[in-house]
């Protein structure tokens, strides 16, 4: 059985329903938890006081469910440095942060639009170059060294990077890779290197949906087929 789902959006982003319907839609598929994950600051206009009414909207949508419902946010690396689309003195009052990459967010600088955003608008019609894949890399290290990220998000989805470095890192900082059950093609390949990492995973939907939260199984089948032991999934109970 599987005890939450940790990438979940709403209307306070780009979601379809709201943080009482994704509860909603968790508890009826048997979840303890989910995470309300929308997404930062600078995609979407989200600002800090939009956060602080989605948390209490997850706190008033707890009460009314009885499971519990985590206030978090989906942050972009928007820099070759590994920024993040959260201000500083913000980030400490988020209680979860997962880490991702949209080619559609505002990167930081024009170094960082020209070397590490331009090339994704092309995927699949341009080979991602090694140059470019280190210098992704490091960006996606650099911020879970920066900050409390709990989750890498859709990792080697549109930003290209080295698999096996990235999820060796996150073994190291205790941080969880994500199974997103949207984007598994993403790994194609990487299985391997996922294994051979020590590091641990989480199974999510990404729903932007009520109806898709909760929906982890074709996740969990797919990446246990592919030889990740069902022990390294965290939210998986046997």
């Amino acid at each position: 059985m599987f005890t939450g789902d940790y990438h979940t959006h709403t209307t306070f982003s780009d979601g379809k329903g709201t943080v009482l319907e994704n509860a909603l839609a968790a508890k009826e598929k048997g979840l303890r938890e989910i995470a309300v994950t929308d997404h930062g600051f600078r995609i979407l206009t989200m600002g800090f006081k939009k956060y602080l009414r989605a948390k209490k909207e997850c706190e008033e949508a707890e009460k009314t469910t009885g499971i519990r419902v985590i206030a978090g946010i989906e942050a972009d690396i928007v820099s070759l440095d590994g920024d993040v689309d959260i201000r500083e003195d913000h980030v400490a009052p988020i209680d979860f942060i997962v880490v991702g990459f949209h080619k559609f967010a505002f990167p930081k600088d024009l170094s960082s639009f020209f070397k590490m955003y331009l090339v994704t608008y092309f995927n699949g019609l341009i080979r991602t170059s090694k140059k470019a894949r280190a210098r992704n890399t490091r960006a996606v290290i650099a911020a879970i060294d920066r900050y409390p990220v709990k989750i890498v998000a859709h990792l080697n989805h549109s930003l290209r990077v080295n698999v096996g470095e990235v999820a060796a890192a996150c073994a190291k900082k205790g941080v969880l890779i994500e199974l997103n059950a949207k984007h598994l093609k993403a790994l194609k390949g990487h299985w391997h290197e996922l294994k051979d990492s020590g590091a641990k995973f989480v199974v999510n939907s990404d729903a932007h949906r009520p109806r898709d939260v909760g929906e982890l199984q074709k996740a969990f089948d797919f990446a246990v087929k592919n030889g990740i032991d069902p022990s390294r999934i965290v939210n998986y109970e046997a």
